[in-house]
């Protein structure tokens, strides 16, 4: 069979060409194999394929019928060597993705969209969670995260992505009701909502390394940024959250930015990804297209 489709291909290209030398020439044979690879396969076929002279060469009815399906197969042999390069190229399989629930409403969920249109061919699976899933024993790829202490140094790698920064905001009817904060220590007197459980500390460290001396009081506790952001447009209280998550609604007025001036110490992100991962894989590719975008590294959202 192998060798039925070579001597298929010598004859068309001696179809195609007109000419055995010149087929001899393209497919650097010798005319005298290229004539035997011809006469053997009329012989098989018990018909002559070629008309022969010392002036010109022609197709036999057989040789034109021959012609149509031999370049019909080359064209199949070709297209499916061509789709095995273009996904031998393109890079596969499925990649999966960790991170905070608040993301889905940040630039990174904006990324995430860019690089899935980008690798059409990769499956992401983005899995969001409000509280910080262990790597160790998982099938995540990349976890996208504001901390890195947890982690085995000699296990996984990190990269810095960028920065976010904090806010305090509520709800207009909550804010209209009080006297209007001046610094964080003004805040002590109104009520927090705490999401994630967080110290105030961690929240409420000023740019500048200080933090307030007092807390506020904390009138519910919440893992959930959807349900404590209920909460807040509810009126109990306040909430400090990444600024990209409520920028549109202190622009909209359904939130009011609470001490505006004052700058919150901003918290930095990093991509968090196994060390043996392979350096032609998905999860090198993806935090590679991550560093790419324009606020990656000491470019920073939220940031003002």
């Amino acid at each position: 069979m192998i060798d039925q489709l070579r001597t298929m291909a010598i004859f068309q290209a001696v179809a195609e060409l007109g000419s055995f030398r010149q087929a001899a020439k393209t497919l650097n044979l010798s005319p005298s194999v290229i004539s035997h690879h011809v006469s053997t396969l009329e012989d098989q076929l018990g018909t002559p394929l070629l008309y022969r002279s010392t002036r010109r060469m022609s197709l036999t009815d057989a040789g034109a019928e021959l012609l149509a399906a031999s370049q019909r197969m080359t064209a199949a042999a070709l297209d499916g060597l061509s789709a095995v390069q273009r996904r031998a190229k393109q890079p596969t399989g499925t990649l999966t993705i960790a991170a905070a629930t608040p993301f889905s409403q940040s630039p990174y969920a904006e990324a995430f969209t860019r690089f899935a249109q980008t690798f059409p061919d990769v499956h992401l699976k983005v899995q969001l969670d409000d509280t910080t899933v262990p790597l160790e024993g998982s099938t995540v790829d990349v976890a996208i995260r504001g901390r890195t202490h947890d982690l085995d140094d000699s296990s996984y790698k990190v990269r810095k992505l960028g920065k976010v920064q904090f806010c305090v905001f509520a709800a207009p009817s909550y804010v209209h009701a009080r006297p209007k904060p001046q610094s964080m220590e003004d805040l002590a007197d109104w009520d927090w909502i705490q999401s994630p459980p967080i110290s105030w500390s961690a929240f409420a460290t000023l740019a500048d390394g200080t933090a307030p001396s007092r807390s506020p009081r904390v009138v519910a506790t919440c893992n959930n940024f959807a349900l404590a952001r209920k909460f807040v447009e509810e009126g109990l209280g306040f909430m400090i959250e990444t600024y990209p998550l409520v920028a549109d609604d202190f622009r909209a007025g359904r939130l009011v930015q609470l001490v505006p001036r004052v700058k919150l110490r901003p918290i930095d992100v990093y991509a968090i990804y196994p060390a043996n991962s392979p350096k032609d894989g998905l999860a090198h590719l993806f935090v590679d297209f991550m560093m790419g975008q324009p606020w990656a590294e000491e470019h920073s959202f939220g940031v003002r």
